[in-house]
């Protein structure tokens, strides 16, 4: 099934709400034709763990990581 972008864009940030590990970062995430493109400042592991959670999202064509690592 494919979603709108506004409506994979709610799937998206309600998985990210509901995961304990994502749930302190902000995580900036915007939809543009099924490619997800997420922003923001977040450690190392729960980088990986955003994009994994991400492209886990049925319909998601592509995830574009803008995000920066914390040191």
């Amino acid at each position: 099934m494919r979603y709108r972008d506004m409506d994979l864009d709610d799937l998206v940030r309600a998985a990210m709400r509901k995961d304990q590990e994502l749930s302190g970062f902000r995580i900036d995430v915007n939809v543009r034709n099924g490619i997800v493109y997420l922003r923001g400042n977040i450690s190392s592991h729960a980088h990986k763990h955003a994009i994994d959670l991400t492209r886990g999202v049925e319909s998601v064509a592509v995830v574009v990581d803008q995000m920066s690592v914390m040191p």
